[in-house]
Order: C-alpha cells, then sequence, then structure tokens
C-alpha cells in the first residue's frame, strides 16, 4: 500500500514531467544551462513517478515523504504551467532598477 501523500505527490510530479516534456521553443532562444535544468528536472520528477506508481502496481510499499515536501512540488508544479513549460521564466529575474555602479565609480 502506497501512503496517499507519496501517490499525490507522484501526481505532481508526473504533471510537472508532461508539462517540461510537451514545451515547444518556437522562436526562443536554445541556452544549454537551462535546457540541462529542464532535462534534469523532467528526468527527475518522471522517474519519481514511475517509481511510485510501478511500487503501487506492485504492490510494494514505498517510502512515505512529507506533506510539506507535497506543498513545495506543487509550488513548482504552479510555476512551471504558469511559464507554459518554459523552465527558463520560472529562473528569470526582471530587476526593476539595475544597477550600473556609476555611484560607487571615482571620478
Amino acid at each position: 500500500m502506497v501512503d496517499p501523500w507519496t501517490l499525490a505527490a507522484a501526481s505532481i510530479c508526473s504533471a510537472i514531467c508532461l508539462r517540461i516534456a510537451s514545451f515547444r521553443r518556437g522562436s526562443l532562444r536554445y541556452r544549454l544551462g537551462v535546457s540541462l535544468v529542464a532535462y534534469l528536472l523532467c528526468i527527475g520528477t518522471g522517474g519519481y513517478a514511475l517509481e511510485v506508481f510501478g511500487d503501487a502496481l506492485v504492490g510494494r510499499t514505498a517510502n512515505a515523504i512529507s506533506p510539506w515536501l507535497l506543498i513545495i512540488l506543487g509550488a513548482v508544479m504552479v510555476l512551471i504551467y504558469r511559464a507554459k513549460g518554459n523552465v527558463a521564466r520560472v529562473f528569470q529575474m526582471d530587476w526593476p532598477d539595475k544597477w550600473d555602479g556609476k555611484d560607487r565609480r571615482h571620478g
């Protein structure tokens, strides 16, 4: 028997994996670092979901997770879906006042 919290986490992980895997880049530029992060996130969440669902089908007990981790996974899922699967938009930082260092320069 698999814990309900673990099944919920596996469901969220599978939703994250499917959304990242279905992302279409289109005219957006390719960035290797972001692509690697997206790949690792997709593989990690998909692998976890397959492991838990496989354990549930076979009848083995999967390691239980904390409900607090479920909250974190839910927040990541919301961010991924709001960014339409674009991991670069999740990590994008848009600073309103970019510092150019003029106030520290002498002269």
